[in-house]
């Protein structure tokens, strides 16, 4: 195999929106990398406006994938929906002897991967998924609480204060509402139907009632701490409460391919994810509530940026972390990879006291 430059890493996806945020941080910090999409035409005029290299590509043909990957030492995958990407991406890294990061939050993406693990740690690379919003922050906090109640049987995680979200992830979640909601019950994921589980939570000096969703904190936190029962809860308006349940019955229509593209099609039309200005003023509230047999509990808060600007940051830190510091080859959680408090060495994160 063709000698890699050293802590050479690719950015995959760099147009979407979050890719774009990451690439631009990345030539701010001066840790330039190589861009690439399947749009080559908005791909060389990202990179051309940022002055760094490009490459177009589908991810379509692993072996074609692999081929590309080859000179690089690490890959972050921003492209999705992660469930439609993944198994070419993370095969071609398997056999490019390539480290594999994304920013993903959907469980399919984490049982896909974590599958993996053998075959990652028999070539010697990396599988580091979910190193953005929220799986950082929420992984990080239930690693913590678990540390400080090593005996917890049950744990909440939740937060608060999501200014809006991206084409990129209204695709991902729409791909996954046939799939209902997901909580970890004795250590098994059980599938309940959205916005069936609700609990009311004292934040900030005020009650509020959040539910629960399917985000990949459910696959990962078990994972990081071994906790047999969790559940994930986030605030949603109480219209789009109602919508959800309302349209229930027919999200099965979304498991037809062509059905899911065409409101893909129109999310991409109609969504373009939270400005500037929500980015920098925006702030994201993260608990970990930890109990144990006796009731007792502990609560970990983490008071952090806005999602998708704390993504831009921890996934470029990730990046910089492998490269510097390798972990070694296998599945890992971002927490099992840097350790729990990862997320306290992201700008403008800090734990605080629950109020």
């Amino acid at each position: 195999m063709k000698q890699k430059k050293k802590n050479n890493w690719l950015l995959y996806g760099a147009t979407g929106y979050t890719g774009n945020l990451i690439a631009r941080l990345a030539k701010e910090r001066a840790v330039s990398p190589v861009l690439a999409g399947r749009n080559s035409q908005k791909v060389k005029q990202l990179a051309e406006e940022l002055g760094l290299e490009w490459l177009a590509f589908d991810l379509t043909s692993v072996d074609e994938v692999a081929n590309y990957l080859k000179d690089f030492e690490s890959v972050l995958h921003c492209a999705g929906p992660f469930v439609e990407t993944v198994e070419v991406m993370a095969q071609a890294c398997l056999k490019s002897s390539t480290h594999y990061l994304d920013i993903t939050g959907e469980i399919p993406v984490f049982e896909y991967l974590h599958k993996l693990d053998n075959k990652a740690k028999k070539v010697g690379i990396t599988l580091l998924p979910g190193v953005g919003f929220d799986i950082v922050p929420t992984d990080c906090a239930a690693a913590m609480a678990k540390a400080e109640m090593k005996d917890a049987i049950e744990m909440d995680l939740l937060f608060v204060g999501f200014g809006g979200v991206s084409a990129g992830t209204a695709k991902s979640a729409i791909a996954q509402a046939p799939m209902g909601s997901f909580i970890r019950e004795n250590g098994e994921l059980k599938k309940v139907p959205q916005f069936s589980i609700s609990k009311d939570f004292h934040l900030e000096g005020k009650s509020m009632k959040l539910f629960a969703l399917p985000w990949g904190d459910v696959y990962t936190s078990y994972l990081s701490t071994n906790i047999p029962n969790i559940k994930v809860f986030t605030y949603f308006p109480e219209n789009v409460v109602k919508l959800g349940r309302l349209t229930q019955p027919t999200s099965f229509l979304l498991k037809n391919k062509m059905i899911l593209k065409f409101a893909q099609s129109l999310i991409g039309t109609f969504v373009k994810g939270p400005t500037e200005e929500v980015r920098e003023q925006g702030r994201t509230l993260v608990q970990a509530r930890v109990r144990n047999a006796r009731s007792q509990e502990i609560i970990v808060q983490i008071d952090t940026l806005e999602g998708y600007r704390f993504t831009s940051e921890s996934a470029l830190l990730a990046v910089q972390k492998l490269a510097k510091n390798p972990i070694g080859p296998g599945f890992f959680t971002p927490s099992q990879a840097f350790g729990k408090n990862f997320v306290l060495e992201i700008q403008g994160t800090t734990r605080s006291n629950s109020k």
